[in-house]
């Protein structure tokens, strides 16, 4: 019976290994959160240095749109340059291109970002694509409209940056023998700076991310295992809590059994004795009619008349010994097919009419001195395969807590109707009173175990009970109630019988 009861605990809360399948999985999605927050961390942590390198790019662009829209700017020579005027001052015309390969110099003596201007087909040797660069010219004839990447460099990760320069019409000139026109991509600006500065912060939060989320882990696993270990004790508890009533539900409505078989056996005693009383009664009677028949005929004349009434006697007594020992033999009979039914829980086939003359016979000594009639309505012969003395049990449980209840120990006159029939393989039973009825409050609460109106009298509350037990645990069948204050009550007790075995004709 506990097994059974084991059984019924989820086995998630009955079993530890399945809180380690849990553990597993809650570790994955933790795992599976921390990259994915990681890899935004440094998603984000790229995009920031991008816009650092796009927005030297867009300088640039400025400068480099700013010296084309004033036709290039003039610069003095540098000293050391040629020149046969003493006294004059040379300057020499820096188009865009030279302009920003001057400032990528400058960026690259400072140690800042450093940005490159090259082509796949540059006219200065200075300017050729390295390898990333010609990868990212490209992929700018397919469509690309910036590239972005973080590389190994000879003291560190550094970020490249580059975007596509279009032709413009200043540059036609030195681009046009090319072939070259306005709006195609003639190369790109190339931007080169440190990632370590930006990546240092971006790995120290990746640090503490990693140890949030592992204090979390471990946070919910040790309260999820205390939580899952309260469950599993409480549950246990409450199971070893649900095998001791199942235990002691079995010993009352054993209990209840044998109090009926008591009961039954009281009637049947006090019944019996009448007929049996009678019988050794009458037979003991004879003795003294054979005495006085011995006498007559012991006279030398003997009165006709006198010895027929004595014979007469000695028949009518035999008859009354027999008519009581005819009845005595049917109380057994009655007496052992209903006590070897509530003994016994092996189906069988029985009368149906036959089992309900039988409670009532056997609660006889208890009905016959209350104003309470029982009326039978149920066909002669009504042939039912089942556990008769489950029914037997449970009829009589009916009618002893309608004599209690409904009419109050005999207080109040009244009838009870049972009635039962087949409904194709379905058993319809009715029993019906015409008692004091029960409110909507007791109503609703009759089927509970312990349940009484009558505490103080003794009621145990399990009369009703036990019925309700029978019918849906035992018959699988259903058990329902209809009554109202001072109207009656009646119980409707539906269940199938079960298959008849196969005979040895039918088997295969």
């Amino acid at each position: 019976m506990l097994f059974n009861h084991l059984a019924a605990i989820p086995a998630v809360i009955h079993q530890r290994r399945y809180w380690l399948v849990l553990f597993v999985l809650w570790g994955l999605a933790v795992v599976v959160a921390l990259h994915i927050n990681v890899a935004h961390l440094r998603e984000q942590s790229i995009q920031v240095a991008a816009e650092g390198a796009r927005n030297v790019f867009r300088m640039v662009m400025l400068m480099r749109s700013w010296n084309e829209k004033h036709g290039g700017i003039y610069l003095s020579t540098p000293a050391g340059a040629p020149d046969n005027d003493s006294n004059k001052q040379n300057f020499t015309l820096i188009n865009p291109a030279h302009m920003t390969r001057l400032i990528s110099e400058l960026a690259a003596g400072d140690a800042g970002a450093v940005f490159h201007m090259t082509s796949l087909s540059p006219l200065r040797p200075g300017n050729q694509a390295d390898a990333w660069e010609q990868a990212s010219l490209l992929a700018f004839e397919t469509g690309a409209k910036e590239i972005i990447s973080v590389e190994p460099g000879p003291n560190g990760d550094l970020l490249r940056y580059m975007a596509p320069l279009q032709v413009q019409s200043p540059c036609m000139p030195c681009h046009a023998h090319q072939g070259y026109r306005v709006g195609d991509i003639r190369g790109g600006i190339s931007v080169t700076q440190h990632y370590a500065p930006i990546a240092t912060p971006t790995e120290l939060s990746i640090r503490q991310s990693s140890l949030a989320y592992g204090a979390v882990f471990a946070l919910v696993t040790m309260a999820a295992w205390l939580m899952l270990e309260l469950l599993r004790r409480r549950w246990l508890d409450l199971v070893g809590k649900i095998e001791e009533l199942s235990a002691t539900r079995g010993e009352l409505v054993q209990s209840e059994k044998m109090a009926s078989l008591g009961r039954m056996v009281a009637g049947f005693a006090h019944e019996i004795n009448t007929p049996v009383g009678v019988a050794v009664g009458a037979i003991s009677q004879h003795d003294e009619t054979l005495a006085r028949i011995n006498a007559l005929l012991s006279q030398d004349e003997v009165d006709e008349d006198l010895l027929r009434d004595e014979l007469e006697h000695l028949r009518h007594g035999g008859a009354l010994a027999l008519s009581n020992l005819r009845r005595a033999a049917t109380l057994v009979q009655s007496f052992k097919r209903t006590s070897v039914d509530q003994s016994s829980e092996q189906p069988g086939r029985f009368d149906m009419r036959e089992l309900i003359e039988d409670v009532c016979f056997t609660l006889q000594h208890t009905l016959k001195r209350l104003p309470i009639t029982v009326h039978i309505d149920c066909a002669d012969h009504l042939g039912i395969y089942g556990v008769p003395g489950l029914l037997e049990q449970l009829l009589t449980n009916l009618i002893m807590n309608a004599v209690q209840h409904a009419f109050d120990n005999g207080k109040r006159a009244g009838n009870i109707h049972i009635s039962a029939m087949l409904e194709q393989d379905q058993v319809l039973m009715r029993f019906a009173d015409d008692g004091v009825g029960m409110s909507a409050e007791q109503l609703a609460r009759i089927f509970e175990p312990f349940y009484t109106t009558r505490r103080a009298s003794g009621g145990s509350g399990l009369g009703l009970y036990i019925c309700y037990n029978i019918v849906s645990v035992q018959l699988h069948g259903t058990l329902a109630c209809d009554s109202q204050t001072n109207a009656g009550s009646t119980f409707t007790i539906r269940f199938a019988q079960q298959t008849l075995p196969p005979t040895k004709e039918t088997q295969p």
